[in-house]
């Protein structure tokens, strides 16, 4: 007897093609939103591999890295909205909280749904991350990642995207941020200004745009104030960790030529250097002065509370997903590059009350 052909799967057809099986997916499902050539060369290979198209089962939920669309009821309701994604480094950063509800606030008013997607998106991911887009038939995406040009271009040329805080000037995307480079000089300037010149820098991972601007910005504020920095003087963690923050500021306190100063790259590591001056017996800002950055909630909890840059976070979610919506009503719409103000919060910590200073 005669065994049984096996049914060809999507994967078959993607990899004889020389595309992802998303790519394949949308072939079959949206014709138009692919490129011709390339539908030509998946149509070439499927006809070859004598491919059925209802062996597309093979992209299915449980391959979905999101727990809210696991069942195929939720993702029929899904489809049925106007489903937007946002990409977030993480979920456990207070710092998102407020663009995320600005990026709520503009997709309300244009009948928009959203899902969020926490993690980066690398060469080793893309193709789940493009299957994801598919398979709730997403129709644009906020990239709150910085993620290189080449992976851009694959996303944008299966759905409309915009860059949100990490940014990176493009023909591909739209993106609203903030200038880093300038906003850390004027937190500089003020510490500057005080006559204290042993200024020490909490810096996050230097994958980040954010990190890799501040920290220029800080270098270049030295040296136009004639002021050699000493290696030690810059903490440079691998994650936004309060705990290695902490511990790491504890250890440079113990130090000879100890920093009279810490600007930190987000706010919860400002808090972290706070504690750290409370436990080696340090008042602020009486021996230290601190600067965070963002103006989450927990620059003015601590105490002291904390000096900061407030970025303008609510309106940065709010235009990144307008810009979105714009794009999404007319694909042929001109990419847009937006950078918000910013303003130096006096606070506590640098033996200011509460007062701003504009930006």
């Amino acid at each position: 007897m005669e065994k049984q052909k096996m049914k060809i799967t999507v994967r078959e057809v993607a990899a004889r093609a020389g595309v992802s099986t998303a790519t394949v997916s949308r072939a079959f499902n949206h014709k138009g939103i692919v490129n011709p050539k390339t539908y030509q060369s998946i149509m070439e290979a499927a006809t070859a591999l004598d491919y059925k198209q209802e062996a597309a089962e093979d992209i299915s939920p449980a391959r979905v890295p999101v727990v809210s669309y696991t069942n195929r009821n939720i993702r029929k309701k899904a489809v049925e909205k106007r489903l937007l994604i946002i990409n977030i480094p993480s979920i456990s950063n207070p710092f998102y909280t407020e663009i995320i509800n600005g990026i709520q606030s503009s997709a309300l008013n244009h009948q928009f749904d959203f899902l969020l997607y926490s993690g980066h998106i690398k060469e080793s991911s893309i193709d789940t991350f493009l299957e994801l887009v598919d398979y709730v038939k997403a129709q644009g995406v906020i990239l709150l990642n910085l993620i290189s040009e080449e992976l851009l271009a694959r996303i944008t040329e299966q759905i409309p995207v915009v860059q949100c805080c990490e940014y990176t000037q493009n023909e591909f995307a739209s993106s609203v941020g903030i200038n880093d480079f300038t906003s850390t000089q004027r937190a500089m300037d003020y510490f500057l200004s005080t006559g204290r010149k042993r200024i020490g820098f909490i810096n996050g991972p230097l994958s980040y745009k954010f990190s890799q601007n501040r920290l220029q910005a800080y270098y270049k504020a030295m040296e136009t104030a004639g002021i050699e920095v000493q290696p030690q003087w810059v903490i440079q963690l691998p994650d936004l960790s309060p705990d290695m923050a902490f511990s790491s500021v504890v250890k440079l306190l113990s130090m000879p030529d100890a920093p009279d100063c810490f600007f930190a790259v987000s706010d919860v590591l400002a808090a972290a250097a706070i504690r750290a001056a409370h436990y080696c017996r340090l008042k602020v800002p009486e021996d230290i002065l601190v600067i965070g950055f963002d103006n989450t909630d927990i620059s003015h909890l601590t105490t002291p509370s904390i000096t900061t840059v407030n970025q303008p976070k609510f309106q940065l979610g709010f235009l990144a997903c307008e810009l979105l919506c714009e794009k999404i009503r007319n694909p042929e719409s001109e990419v847009k590059h937006m950078l918000l103000n910013t303003e130096l919060i006096l606070r506590e910590s640098t033996a200011v009350g509460a007062f701003t200073a504009g930006g």
